[in-house]
């Protein structure tokens, strides 16, 4: 089996990647490293992370960043969207929508650096969606982040907190047939 080292501190990020990727043969080992974040946008800052990983571990690897948009917002919070939940909350992010347009994505960028020189080869999913009127749900470990309780994926009609665990789980197969994960695994299937 081959095997990639993922810097990252977020367990569900983590139980993500191993899921997608152990259909490539592929087993990820999680890294927690302090990494400095650099300021951009989400492309910039997931091919710094992967290249400084890289620099301090010496090995292939992936690391990701990613952002929450709200388009009324003029994209707010962007890649701040750490920082924002740990301010305002979702709560926050739902004041701030309040008769408006709540047409919202999330993007990430899955970045893999196997030499500090070159530029790291980015895989990118954007997922679209709306926020709800309120909170709804109740955030399970597989979540990301407390976004679950107010993100209403396209096509759907609950956040992703209402939803059960099936459920969720086939929202995610959905939009992660062709995702940044899928197209790693056969990237990283062919080159090792």
């Amino acid at each position: 089996m081959k095997k990639i080292i993922f810097v990252t501190s977020n367990k569900g990020k983590y139980i993500s990647a191993k899921a997608y990727l152990k259909r490539f043969g592929i087993s990820v080992v999680q890294k927690n490293l302090e990494i400095p974040e650099s300021r951009g946008g989400v492309e910039k800052i997931a091919a710094e992370k992967a290249k400084y990983g890289y620099k301090i571990l010496r090995t292939p690897l992936i690391a990701m960043d990613g952002g929450f948009f709200i388009h009324s917002l003029g994209g707010f919070p962007m890649m701040f969207t750490n920082f924002v939940l740990g301010t305002i909350g979702v709560e926050g992010i739902l004041r701030l929508v309040k008769d408006t347009d709540r047409s919202c994505e999330f993007k990430e960028v899955l970045s893999y650096c196997d030499n500090p020189r070159k530029k790291p080869k980015l895989f990118i999913r954007i997922v679209k969606g709306r926020l709800s009127n309120k909170s709804l749900g109740k955030v399970k470990p597989y979540h990301w982040s407390d976004l679950a309780l107010v993100f209403i994926p396209e096509g759907e009609r609950k956040t992703l907190a209402e939803m059960t665990k099936g459920e969720f789980m086939d929202f995610r197969k959905t939009v992660n047939n062709n995702s940044h994960w899928i197209r790693f695994g056969k990237f990283f299937s062919e080159i090792s």
